[in-house]
């Protein structure tokens, strides 16, 4: 059995008293910087995306809301595989528009600003769905991140005016002016000229004079030729019979 030990403590203890505590104050950042104040706004963002209450979300939309297939391509989804990766796409308010205007909302209202707590009332917005939302392919949502795909928005699932009607004090300027743009682009929407980027179209490569194929004798005759040269060097890189029978008889002697 082991052998318990009964540690003695000193009998003079010493002891500290700490008297006035100075608040913490040093804030990890500097929200007066541009630069610091953006990586503050993406740090809100990975919290939020990573959050379990974000993850369940999304379990959410996906088994509940049919969130698995692509808008544009209903026949790519991944029902039965995960190989095909289907993304559910903030619009018209991304997820850094939502984390920047509750930002300001509580920055004028003196409230914490501490990322989780702005991470926090973001969510609170996602689950009184105040946001705008669609599922696309992989490739659907890369042509849209790069501009080359609108999303009406007539298509997208959620309840964004009643964000843009309870935070509108509190709106960048430039997000007004998108989301106004936005709304014009929805109401003069053509499908299929919007989509022509999605059609398939191969492009065939014409040689026809840029290049001409040599002829398959002179090929033959060109190959026999410079394999021929070839033994003809390995040949005299070898000892003749004279030399072999010269080496022979001298180690023979």
């Amino acid at each position: 059995m082991r052998e318990f030990i009964d540690y003695q403590l000193p009998e003079k203890i010493e002891s500290i008293k700490l008297g006035n505590i100075p608040e913490f104050d040093i804030e990890d950042y500097d929200l007066s910087n541009p630069k610091e104040l953006n990586a503050y706004f993406k740090s809100i963002e990975r919290i939020c995306r990573n959050s379990h209450s974000y993850k369940k979300f999304i379990k959410f939309l996906r088994e509940e809301v049919d969130m698995v297939k692509c808008s544009f391509y209903e026949n790519v989804n991944n029902i039965d595989t995960f190989s095909i990766k289907i993304h559910i796409h903030h619009t018209p308010l991304t997820l850094y528009d939502i984390v920047t205007t509750v930002y300001s909302k509580r920055l004028s209202n003196h409230e914490s600003l501490t990322e989780l707590m702005v991470a926090k009332e973001v969510m609170w917005c996602h689950y009184n769905m105040m946001i705008g939302l669609i599922p696309l392919s992989e490739t659907v949502h890369e042509l849209v991140h790069n501009g080359q795909l609108f999303i009406p928005l007539n298509k997208v699932f959620g309840l964004y005016n009643n964000f843009i009607q309870l935070y509108n004090l509190y709106l960048d300027p430039q997000l007004r002016s998108n989301l106004a743009r936005a709304q014009e682009e929805s109401e003069a929407y053509n499908f299929i000229e919007s989509t022509k980027i999605l059609e398939v179209s191969p492009v065939y490569i014409d040689p026809t004079g840029s290049y001409f194929f040599p002829n398959k004798e002179e090929i033959v005759e060109v190959l026999s030729n410079k394999i021929n040269h070839i033994d003809k060097e390995a040949i005299q890189n070898q000892y003749t019979i004279k030399d072999k029978e010269e080496f022979i008889e001298k180690r023979g002697n």
